[in-house]
């Protein structure tokens, strides 16, 4: 069980992946790892990569400063409908498909 867990911990099934998709979907694989790809990171080079991660995890343990949210105010829902303009609107189906059956049965 010990060299499992330390495959799962040090990204065995992420090269795992990543060797099937470069195998099978190139452009997936394109995609999917865009950013390993950017840094030069290759499926066998992760374990590398993720020791290096817990090692500077355990030099400094606290967490990073969170960077403040801040959401699009540009972004308005639109107004409720009343009721009436609801009712308004579907009349206006309503007389759209009936004048449409009227003229079917006209045609016919």
């Amino acid at each position: 069980d010990a060299d499992m867990h330390r495959e799962r911990i040090f990204g065995g099934h992420v090269g795992e992946y990543m060797e099937y998709l470069e195998e099978e979907d190139n452009t997936k694989y394109q995609q999917q790892f865009a950013s390993y790809l950017a840094d030069d990171v290759e499926a066998d080079g992760l374990e590398e990569l993720y020791e290096g991660v817990h090692e500077k995890i355990r030099e400094d343990p606290s967490p990073s400063d969170k960077k403040g949210f801040s959401p699009d105010k540009s972004f308005k829902r639109k107004v409720k409908k009343t009721l009436e303009e609801r009712k308004a609107d579907v009349q206006v189906k309503k007389d759209a498909k009936n004048a449409e059956l009227e003229e079917s049965d006209d045609d016919e």
